[in-house]
């Protein structure tokens, strides 16, 4: 499993299984999850302070395929930052330019950390017209032309520790945008995109460098439907 949580991180961004929480970690986690606020969020600085806010989610995080494939990819050391407890309803599909100029999750962003991983949980079904995430495929890794133009500059000292999408980022900072937003017309064109939905349990992992979004709705039918998710934040430690 840590192979393939691996290799898919490496080559997608992203890795999705509904097969690695049994039926009783799930029903836990629900139990845990019930009794969070909506957007509770724990800011952690070790992982004994996981097992406080979940014995289950504790217990997923220290299988060695997690911890492994997580180190592997980084390369290093790495920290669980920020664990959050969320329910959110979908909304009704709005302008591409009006999501980004109000800096909507509804819009294609990255999370402006360069490497960072997140671990997503699902705790409610999911069907494919909701909220679930949308993640541009590939879209993680920098162009070769940001990377030419990056090793130039280290060369002189300048954005030594920077691992982000370069030209987007200074493009949109010169004309006044949101630095990590990116046009869904332009991440369309350059990227396939890749929806995440399904049964409760399911587990996804990604590199948030890549663009992604939560998803839009055309359906108001489906307006009251939540989706109940748990999200593990992970940074390298020498960050």
């Amino acid at each position: 499993m840590k192979a393939r949580i691996l290799n898919e991180l490496k080559e997608k961004g992203i890795f999705v299984n509904d097969q690695l929480l049994s039926e009783s970690e799930k029903n836990n986690l629900k139990k845990d999850f019930e009794i969070k606020k909506n957007s509770e969020t724990f800011k952690i600085n070790n992982d004994l302070e996981i097992r406080k806010i979940s014995k289950t989610l504790f217990e997923f995080l220290q299988r060695d395929y997690v911890k492994n494939s997580i180190y592997e990819y980084f390369g290093t050391e790495f920290k669980c930052s920020t664990i959050l407890f969320t329910r959110t309803k979908p909304e009704i599909k709005k302008s591409d330019s009006d999501n980004i100029s109000s800096g909507s999750l509804l819009g294609f962003h990255n999370d402006d950390k360069g490497k960072q991983v997140k671990i997503n949980i699902l705790l409610s079904d999911l069907s494919k017209d909701s909220n679930g995430l949308e993640y541009a495929i590939f879209s993680h890794k920098i162009s070769l032309i940001d990377r030419c133009i990056l090793s130039i500059f280290k060369i002189f000292g300048f954005f030594k520790k920077w691992n982000k999408h370069f030209i987007n980022y200074q493009k949109n900072k010169v004309q006044g945008r949101r630095v990590n937003f990116m046009a869904e017309k332009e991440v369309k064109k350059k990227f396939d995109i890749f929806k995440v939905y399904g049964k409760s349990g399911l587990v996804y992992i990604f590199d948030t460098n890549g663009f992604h979004r939560q998803g839009s709705v055309n359906l108001e039918s489906i307006l009251k439907e939540e989706r109940e998710l748990i999200t593990v934040y992970f940074d390298p430690k020498n960050d």
